[in-house]
């Protein structure tokens, strides 16, 4: 954990706040050699998952249209599943078409999510069961996290890693620098150890780096 650190070799570094890359899970040796690659299959398998449920929702919401026809609506729902699959192979290849539309599958996924979590708690508040609260966290957390991988394209990093075979960002660290873990969002920063201050925040989520409780301790053990 990040946390577990010594605070004095986690400060961000002042000048490459912008150079990190997005992280999601726990480090491993392949991690280190390919981070994007890492974070690439873990978004592809999303998409995947993502698209099945746009499908499954959008076909629900067509059979419950009286003026579209079955037949039609199964042409429609078919088509969709077809592009879906071939968006996530081509994003699992790293096709660059697919780049944006992988990201338009995350984004209405997460739009989708946050509806029906809006639309439970409505339920809930009318007067309904207070067990629809689970399925409301479930639908929020769905969309948070849908979302939050779709913004990850924005990233020039994820960008550029995207377009390479590999990418590695221990070639690009300065002296002194190492890379570290945002507790909060996973970032992976460029930081410099020896300038730590417990104001220091992630320049992706704006969390702070290091836990207060560890900062104060460390400080009366110098």
């Amino acid at each position: 954990m990040f946390e577990e650190v010594p605070t004095r070799g986690m400060a961000m570094s002042t000048t490459r706040a912008d150079d990190f890359v997005l992280a999601g899970s726990a480090p491993s040796a392949s991690t280190a050699r390919d981070p994007i690659a890492h974070i690439h299959r873990g978004t592809s398998f999303i998409v995947l998952v993502d698209a099945g449920i746009v499908v499954y929702l959008t076909a629900s919401l067509l059979r419950s249209l009286s003026f579209i026809s079955d037949s039609t609506s199964t042409i429609l729902i078919i088509a969709m599943a077809v592009l879906g699959v071939s968006i996530y192979s081509n994003y699992r290849q790293r096709k660059q078409w697919a780049y944006w539309p992988a990201v338009g599958i995350l984004a209405t996924a997460s739009l989708m999510f946050f509806f029906l979590a809006f639309f439970n708690l409505l339920l809930v508040l009318l007067g309904g069961s207070m067990s629809g609260l689970f399925f409301v966290f479930l639908m929020g957390w769905a969309g948070y996290g849908s979302g939050r991988r779709a913004l990850f394209h924005w990233h020039p990093v994820y960008r550029s890693g995207y377009s390479s075979e590999s990418y590695n960002p221990l070639v690009d660290l300065e002296d002194g620098e190492m890379l570290a873990a945002c507790p909060s969002c996973l970032a992976v920063l460029a930081i410099r150890p020896l300038m730590l201050g417990n104001n220091d925040r992630c320049p992706h989520c704006s969390s702070l780096l290091v836990n207060e409780r560890l900062y104060n301790k460390y400080r009366e053990e110098e």
